[in-house]
């Protein structure tokens, strides 16, 4: 019988130290942040499909009432897409460089566009037209809810686009 106890006391303890732990956030944090998830995924997709010029795969990343803050303009999905169709009747391709920092944040409780999971990006892209060239590094904040993007802030040198567009 004391083997038998012994036995299920080994057991039991070693099943307690292979169980998942929770590990605690600090006082006042208010999230955590990971450098991978299917979130992240999403918003490599749709820079992936930004730069391919396949507007289906990119709206189909974000919710319908998707609302871009693009550096000082409010706009909405069908407005951000008419942007690059605009860039695509000009002949400026956008080609994704790299992707050189790309973080999910996690928090506690939902916050702007009730969303509770933000994606914080730095994308580096060439635009060209013809035999000119700019690179752009475009900073992206991707609000995400139910596996959509339903805001994004994107922050990055308009002067460069202008200079292409012309």
């Amino acid at each position: 019988m004391k083997k038998l106890m012994l036995i299920a006391c080994v057991i039991a303890g070693g099943m307690m130290s292979c169980s998942k732990q929770e590990s605690a956030m600090p006082e006042g944090a208010v999230g955590y942040v990971i450098d991978k998830s299917e979130n992240i995924e999403l918003t490599k997709k749709s820079m992936q499909a930004l730069s391919d010029g396949d507007s289906a795969t990119y709206r189909a990343t974000y919710s319908e009432d998707a609302v871009f803050y693009d550096n000082a303009d409010t706009i909405t999905l069908d407005q951000n897409v008419a942007m690059f169709a605009n860039m695509k009747a000009k002949g400026i391709t956008m080609k994704l460089d790299k992707i050189g920092e790309i973080t999910e944040t996690i928090y506690n409780k939902p916050g702007y566009f009730d969303a509770d999971h933000f994606v914080y990006a730095y994308a580096w892209f060439t635009m060209t037209r013809g035999d000119k060239s700019v690179k752009v590094i475009i900073h992206s904040v991707d609000g995400i809810k139910d596996g959509k993007q339903v805001v994004e802030w994107l922050r990055y040198d308009t002067k460069k686009i202008s200079e292409i567009m012309q």
